[in-house]
């Protein structure tokens, strides 16, 4: 595809506009908003070299959006000393189960994860379709010689349910890749967390054999494979507002993010669940792929908070109008509510784990 097709919206946005009408409505606020975003490409002739050089570099919507500032993560570390010292405290206590018990929590975590994108099946009924897959591939199948790729070669169980069988996919998916992250990522304890390709196979599984694979096939960008990035301009009805980066610079931006994680992975001053709550919301406002970047991220955050030891967040009662907005504010920089959710969530899971172990 060529950067003039690409990048036809970002002309559209930058062109002069001076005998243009104000506008309040959402489509001239978002256009004002990209013009705003994407002044760099002013300097340049469209399809010069420089011009197709800086968007193919990604570095203009991340400038503008800057993702990856640490400060407000890093002075929320500084508020939450005390509780994170209280979680490590605990965690130290359930390290030896801690492994097990992420095994346990797959039907709830997968269910969880699904349910936030509007999933309508119920946690009972979720809970057959985990017994199900459970008895018929989960336990015959040994998951840890599996690789991310090998995961879409497995059959899956035939279910007979007044729900929508996307929906029942949905779900089946989303249990074999928690499944998936539970065995790999605890027998790789300390290391930063999924490989690109994987997040690519994980991403194509969660789509596989849902309605979504729509979204893949008949996207005006081409049709692309599944769990390949976009070739298409995405917004949020919602939100007209969200800018997400365009196709053209969604290779660089998910470079930067893996090299991104992995220093501050490294870094011993940044405490791994401030980190996975971080790279969370970073990877979402990326939003990669045409689908599924929800469960995706949540994917990459199951796998990082088991590989440092800690229990995936199975927030209790969640509303999934609450967790959007808590994500969409990390998006403006405001993540205070989804940390201090997932912090509460894990001391109040590591304390109650402990409390039934005591009573055995």
């Amino acid at each position: 595809m060529s950067c003039r097709i690409a990048l036809t919206h970002h002309r559209q946005f930058l062109a002069p506009c001076a005998r243009r009408q104000a506008s309040t409505t959402p489509a001239a606020l978002r256009l004002a908003k990209l013009k705003e975003v994407y002044a760099p490409f002013r300097a340049f002739r469209a399809d010069s070299e420089e011009y197709n050089a800086l968007a193919k570099s990604g570095t203009v919507w991340e400038n503008y959006f800057r993702p990856q500032e640490t400060a407000p993560y890093d002075e929320l570390q500084r508020q939450h000393k005390d509780t994170l010292a209280e979680i490590d405290e605990w965690r130290e206590v359930m390290k030896l189960q801690i492994p097990d018990l992420g095994k346990t929590l797959v039907a709830e975590y997968a269910h969880q994860s699904v349910s936030i994108e509007d999933n309508p099946i119920d946690a009972g009924e979720s809970r057959i379709i985990f017994d199900l897959v459970d008895k018929e591939i989960l336990g015959p199948a040994n998951l840890a010689g599996f690789s991310a790729h090998d995961l879409h070669s497995l059959s899956l169980p035939q279910y007979h349910s007044p729900t929508d069988p996307s929906a029942v996919r949905e779900l089946m998916n989303h249990i074999i890749a928690s499944q998936w992250i539970a065995t790999h990522a605890t027998a790789l304890p300390g290391t930063p967390g999924l490989t690109e390709p994987e997040v690519q196979k994980l991403a194509a599984l969660s789509v596989q054999g849902t309605k979504s694979e729509e979204v893949y096939k008949l996207g005006w960008g081409g049709r692309i494979a599944l769990g390949e990035y976009r070739r298409a301009p995405i917004g949020v009805a919602s939100n007209p507002l969200r800018i997400f980066p365009y196709p053209l610079e969604i290779a660089a931006c998910m470079r930067r993010f893996f090299e991104w994680r992995d220093a501050r992975h490294y870094d011993t001053r940044v405490h791994p669940l401030i980190h996975a709550c971080h790279m969370t919301a970073y990877f979402v406002h990326i939003h990669p792929f045409p689908d599924g970047n929800g469960r995706v991220s949540r994917m990459l955050m199951h796998d990082y908070m088991l590989r440092q030891g800690y229990l995936p967040a199975v927030m209790q009662n969640l509303v999934r109008s609450d967790y959007l907005a808590m994500i969409s504010a990390c998006q403006d920089g405001t993540p205070e509510a989804f940390v201090a959710s997932v912090l509460q969530t894990q001391l109040e899971m590591l304390q109650t784990f402990h409390a039934r172990q005591q009573m055995q």
